[in-house]
């Protein structure tokens, strides 16, 4: 089961809870804004990881690189690429803002979701096209459904996976950032899935921590590797690892 955990996380970007009207205007640019969007931003995080083999470190690049537009609906392009012991590799996934959250989007007819599914329950499975990453505005103790895949078999229904967020702390806390330090609020999110691959079997559960700051974006990511690459868009991480990343530098235009 958790190696078909690991496969769905790592192939499915497709996420959704709530899914919204994709016509609606702008964020509105007086609030705080916790997820700077401006093309040409960029965050460079070091990167440690540890599995029962030992530990791995290395740095990552995020940034944003234009625009595209996929099923008549913008978004903007984000480039991930991943240094870890001379081992490179670049993903790039495609997201919106609104509002009232952050949504990214994978193109199903493109990846080898379906080759996981078995073929007794092909044409079963109903999901979305895009996953909440983000609810706006936050605020302490907020929760949202980021994203769920059910299945419809045989007059049965159940869900093969959920995934869930909670905002679960708020602090004013001092970041050591570009060779100085700032003070910036930054809420913790943890998000959790929960799998499922039969009606009464134990759920396996994986989490991972985000903490996101105000006018910054993602200062750090803490947790199992199947949740961070699920949310990330990327196959980067192994299977069953752990995985810190934390930004030591920036720019957000």
């Amino acid at each position: 089961m958790k190696k078909f955990f690991v496969l769905m996380l790592s192939i499915v970007v497709v996420l959704t809870s709530c899914k919204e009207s994709t016509t609606e205007p702008p964020p509105n640019k007086t609030s705080s804004d916790y997820f700077p969007n401006s093309n040409g931003n960029y965050y460079f995080y070091n990167i440690f990881i540890s599995d029962s083999t030992g530990s791995q470190s290395g740095e990552k690049k995020t940034y944003y690189n234009g625009d595209t537009t996929l099923q008549q609906t913008p978004y903007q392009i984000e480039v991930d690429s991943f240094n870890i012991n001379g081992i490179q590799s670049v993903s790039k996934s495609f997201f919106r803002k609104s509002n009232t959250g952050v949504f990214y989007f994978v193109d199903i007819d493109t990846n080898a979701f379906n080759s996981i599914i078995p073929d007794s329950l092909r044409g079963a499975i109903s999901f979305d096209q895009e996953y909440r990453l983000l609810y706006q505005p936050f605020k302490l103790y907020q929760t949202w459904p980021v994203y769920k895949v059910s299945v419809n078999y045989l007059s049965i229904q159940f869900d093969v996976l959920t995934i869930d967020a909670k905002v679960i702390n708020k602090n004013t806390i001092d970041l050591t950032l570009n060779d100085s330090t700032i003070t910036k609020e930054v809420f913790t999110i943890r998000y959790t899935a929960y799998l499922t691959s039969d009606l009464n079997p134990p759920q396996v559960i994986y989490g991972a921590n985000g903490f996101i700051a105000e006018g910054i974006g993602f200062i750090m990511w803490d947790g199992y590797s199947e949740m961070i690459n699920f949310l990330s868009g990327s196959n980067f991480y192994l299977p069953n690892s752990y995985v810190n990343e934390k930004l030591y530098s920036y720019k957000s235009l």
